[in-house]
């Protein structure tokens, strides 16, 4: 290999690393940035427009779960989900949804689990009054699906494991009091 091929390959893969890194903000068309494996991420969401996917507003990943980053993101919202990479809440990876529109109501929330979360998922929790969810196996809350619910004082949903049928297959979560 000659000196301009090994330029030529270290600068691509130096680009290539670069547009690969996490970034605190949401892509182009609302979809959240997927954290890397073994980090502790806070995605914020706003209420989705009529019939349309919750808008994701930032993302912040840290390898510390207790990161002033992640306290820093999460002020002035709401704890809505949290989602685990392995059942029974052994998270290896941990996202914590938060939105800024306050408790879940009867519309609630509409998510994408995209990029590292796509058909990972195979436990979560919802919060703030999230007591069902609705797990679909296609990314804009369609295809297969399975409706979890729990009545609890709380007003939350604990579902350590999905079960085997949507066990790493959700892609979207729409989340609301029931």
């Amino acid at each position: 290999m000659n000196r301009p091929t090994v330029f030529s390959v270290v600068l691509g893969i130096t680009a290539t690393a670069a547009v690969a890194l996490p970034g605190s903000a949401a892509t182009a068309d609302g979809r959240a940035v997927p954290p890397p494996a073994d980090r502790y991420c806070v995605m914020v969401v706003d209420k989705a427009p009529d019939g349309g996917m919750s808008p994701v507003r930032s993302t912040t990943c840290s390898a510390d779960p207790a990161s002033k980053s992640l306290t820093r993101a999460a002020a002035n919202t709401v704890l809505l989900m949290e989602w685990f990479e392995h059942a029974n809440n052994k998270p290896s990876s941990l996202t914590r949804v938060h939105g800024e529109a306050g408790d879940c109501d009867g519309d609630g929330y509409r998510l994408r689990a995209t990029g590292f979360w796509a058909n990972r998922i195979s436990g979560f929790n919802a919060y703030s009054k999230c007591n069902v969810a609705t797990g679909y196996d296609l990314v804009n809350l369609s295809g297969d699906r399975e409706t979890w619910r729990m009545d609890k004082p709380c007003k939350c949903l604990l579902q350590g494991w999905v079960g085997a049928y949507m066990n790493d297959r959700v892609e979207s979560f729409w989340i609301r009091q029931g």
